[in-house]
């Protein structure tokens, strides 16, 4: 039997051979096997530190931008991009950064941190940057590190060069600051320095708790310092510290930005310079607004720095030249936040709109809203006053207690705040949905910032309380601006970080400060929420 096996199936001669053949098939298999695993296990290697150099390059960029909208120079902007790429273990990678020479924007530039590509638009004639054109705060970081393989090197690839780069911009700003000029901005008077602080007092106010302004009284002033002592002692009706006359407060020939001695109006100036110096000339730009009896556009949006500079150091306190004898006080009263915020609000739009920029826009007031224009005369304003019609009974020209909505007598100066705080700080058109906002139409769009100054702000006492036997609110001021503040804090009034403040504190977009003294803080805190985004 096994013979004829042997017969059926003789030995095949080349079976040891055959043998040697499979081992360098399987020797060859596991060859090829390391190198699938091998670039497997690298490739994976490789995308992880693609995208941890992206992550690394986006913070870098962010925290470029951030420097550049302090104005650091170009080579503090790198070595910050460095510092945040090796906190992301990414050493030893490094960071270089590219902005728009803006004194140079051309293709001829030699500075290496110059991009052409990140300066505006050529328009077709080989000029960067036009004319009026304002330049962006682009900031380009780029970084290249290289990746180590472990696998690769078996065939002949030990690393390769990774970049990554992403550009930031920190945010352009159009800002409008509207400031409150009436005569209560004066109200910081001071005894023994010989002026005669009570002379409006003493030419148009009656005696009495409070005192009623009588335009008709024809009262004299008595042209002396009627202070006689620390204690507030005064010959005559009135304290001498009552409150200053802007007209002699007023300095009618400032110099180098100094004004005289209207005090907290002084106070003011100072820190609207002190937020100029913040700002970041030519990409950002600024506007100056006043308002007392009417609001006026001092400075248009510009970009010169010295123009603004300028227009504070030119401002004055509106001086109080008496009522020509209307039988209401509409023409008399002279806080119209409702014209600040229309007149301000409009500087975001029409010739001076720049959708790149973010709008913001600043108010400061003492006191309560109490006059307003009425766009369709007659009557040329908005007064309606206790109980029903304009009277000179306190509060003038306004409800006794703040609400939203047309009060008890009618649609006074405080409603009309209130629909030019909406008008200013609802989402624009592009961006109004009404089923993420509670205002009832579109708006500016702008992100709105209140400040509260002195304690009229929060202790009013303009109120008849014959007239109004409840009383009156006495943080109606306040009230105002801090409702206008949560309509500017993110494009919804119903939403207010203030809800549970008390009075007289800080809360969301709203600042208060007791004396002038504080707004140098104040407006330092504003400064600092400047934000960027990344694109």
């Amino acid at each position: 039997m096994s013979n004829l096996l042997l017969h059926l199936f003789p030995k095949d001669p080349s079976g040891k051979v055959q043998r040697g053949q499979a081992m360098v098939l399987i020797a060859l298999a596991f060859v090829g096997l390391a190198a699938f695993v091998g670039l497997t296990v690298d490739a994976g290697i490789l995308f992880i530190q693609i995208g941890h150099l992206r992550r690394a390059v986006d913070s870098a960029s962010l925290a470029a931008a951030n420097q550049f909208r302090e104005g650091r120079t170009l080579a503090e902007i790198e070595a910050a991009s460095d510092a945040f790429i090796n906190l992301n273990s990414l050493s030893p990678a490094d960071a270089d950064i590219f902005v728009c020479d803006i004194a140079d924007m051309t293709t001829t530039n030699t500075n290496p941190y110059h991009d052409i590509e990140l300066c505006p638009d050529d328009d077709g004639d080989g000029n960067y940057g036009e004319i009026g054109e304002v330049p962006r705060k682009f900031v380009r970081v780029e970084a290249t590190m290289p990746v180590e393989f472990t696998f690769m090197p078996i065939i002949g690839f030990g690393s390769i060069n990774i970049r990554a780069e992403a550009i930031s911009e920190a945010a352009s700003v159009d800002l409008v600051l509207v400031v409150d000029t009436s005569p209560s901005m004066a109200y910081d008077a001071e005894c023994g320095d010989g002026d005669d602080d009570d002379a409006w007092a003493e030419q148009f106010l009656v005696p009495g708790s409070p005192p009623t302004y009588n335009p008709s009284k024809g009262g004299t002033p008595d042209g002396i310092d009627d202070c006689v002592s620390s204690t507030g002692a005064v010959v005559g009706d009135w304290p001498d510290d009552i409150m200053r006359d802007p007209n002699i407060c007023n300095d009618p020939d400032p110099a180098a930005g100094i004004q005289g001695q209207c005090h907290p109006f002084e106070e003011v100036r100072a820190a609207a310079l002190g937020l100029v110096g913040r700002m970041y000339f030519p990409y950002d730009r600024m506007a100056i607004v006043t308002f007392d009896a009417n609001a006026t556009t001092q400075q248009n949006p510009t970009t010169n720095q010295s123009s603004v500079v300028s227009s504070i150091a030119n401002l004055t306190a509106y001086g109080v030249t008496g009522c020509p004898g209307w039988p209401d006080p509409s023409l008399c009263t002279s806080t119209n936040i409702a014209d600040g915020l229309q007149v301000g609000g409009g500087l975001f739009g029409g010739t001076w709109l720049r959708e790149e920029a973010i709008p913001i826009l600043i108010l400061l007031s003492d006191g309560a809203a109490n006059a307003a224009t009425n766009d369709t005369p007659p009557p040329p304003r908005i007064c309606p006053g206790s109980p029903g019609a304009p009277t000179w009974v306190p509060p003038f020209c306004r409800d006794a207690e703040f609400e939203v909505g047309v009060g008890d007598y009618g649609y006074d100066a405080e409603d009309a705040a209130v629909d030019q705080g909406l008008f200013v700080g609802c989402p624009e058109a592009n961006t109004y949905d009404p089923a993420l906002t509670s205002c009832a139409s579109a708006g500016q769009g702008a992100v709105v910032f209140t400040i509260g100054l002195g304690d009229q702000m929060i202790n009013s006492d303009a109120c008849d309380l014959s007239a109004y036997p409840g009383g009156c609110e006495p943080d109606q001021a306040e009230k105002l601006l801090r409702y206008i503040a949560a309509i500017g804090d993110d494009g919804d009034p119903s939403t207010d970080p203030c809800a549970s403040t008390g009075v007289g504190a800080s809360c969301g977009n709203y600042y208060f400060s007791p004396t002038g003294v504080g707004l140098i803080q104040v407006f330092e805190a504003i400064a600092s929420r400047i934000f960027t985004r990344i694109i």
